[in-house]
């Protein structure tokens, strides 16, 4: 006896692990277990989900003095909390090695949008305030030398809703 096939049996037995595949996928995006977001310097527009955790990525070099801060205004606690900061060193695990990124880990907590401002501080530019927060430092008196563009701090915003 001739066994007949129906013609999309073939397709759905072709098509089965290929979906099988894709919604595993879907499945740990969706739970977060795939790790949470990062945000470089040019990524400023960022969408999240309540409960989402997103990490924000600056260069840094500790062996020069620079770090990073959040600046006033700090991002609204409603939409968005801090939940840490790390420092990655490209090449050595050694403290003050050169080059590297400064990690700011954030967790979404309520519908809204927001801004996250980051201050880069080179050496000497900022005021630190402490609580992990600085201002950048009051311009040179009349008449003397102002700094380099260089070893001035800068501003970096980040605008963050959350779904």
């Amino acid at each position: 006896m001739m066994r007949t096939q129906l013609p999309g049996t073939a397709l759905r037995r072709a098509l089965t692990p290929a979906l099988t595949a894709l919604t595993t996928l879907a499945v740990l995006t969706g739970c977060g277990l795939m790790g949470p977001s990062t945000y470089d310097t040019d990524e400023t527009a960022i969408e999240a989900d309540s409960g989402e955790e997103f990490t924000l990525s600056v260069p840094s070099n500790a062996s020069l003095g620079e770090r990073w801060y959040v600046a006033e205004p700090k991002p609204a606690a409603r939409v968005v909390r801090a939940a840490g900061e790390d420092q990655e060193n490209s090449g050595s695990e050694a403290d003050g090695a050169s080059g590297g990124s400064q990690l700011f880990r954030f967790k979404a907590v309520g519908r809204g949008s927001t801004t996250i401002r980051l201050i880069h501080c080179p050496v000497h530019a900022c005021i630190d305030q402490g609580d992990d927060s600085a201002t950048a430092s009051p311009p040179p008196p009349a008449g003397s030398t102002a700094a380099p563009a260089s070893s001035r701090p800068t501003y970096h915003t980040y605008t963050v809703t959350v779904k």
